[in-house]
């Protein structure tokens, strides 16, 4: 008589249903990690992206005749750091401002950036 029907699972079918959650498991959890890491880089995108609308409309609004290369640091966000630069074009009056955000990701130095062109005509070389 085969009594196998009454006892319940073997030992193997447990250990393979065991071995099948836990590679699911593990791969939900890298799954989750790189959607957390995902979100944490668009939320840094959208900052800088803020940070290089604020800092532009203050250059050409704010502070229109400091045409000076500037560095320095958001103060309400100390991880982003911010530079400018003021070049010439070959057209005659016509400048390229080049404003960039700058913050690390990941252990790496990340940048964006925007440029933008201005016409000053008094400006000289």
């Amino acid at each position: 008589m085969n009594r196998r029907n009454n006892r319940g699972f073997l030992l193997l079918e447990v250990l393979f249903a065991s071995a099948i959650a836990g590679v699911a498991l593990f791969a939900l959890i890298t799954s989750l990690g790189r959607c957390l890491s995902a979100a944490r880089s668009i939320q840094n995108y959208t900052m800088a992206e803020t940070m290089l609308a604020n800092k532009s409309y203050e250059f050409r609004v704010e502070r229109p005749t400091d045409m000076l290369d500037q560095e320095g640091v958001f103060a309400d966000n100390p991880l982003f750091s911010w530079t400018r630069k003021f070049e010439s074009t070959d057209s005659e009056g016509l400048w390229q401002q080049t404003i960039t955000v700058y913050w690390y990701e990941r252990g790496q130095l990340v940048s964006d950036s925007v440029v933008d062109y201005r016409y000053i005509p008094e400006k000289t070389n």
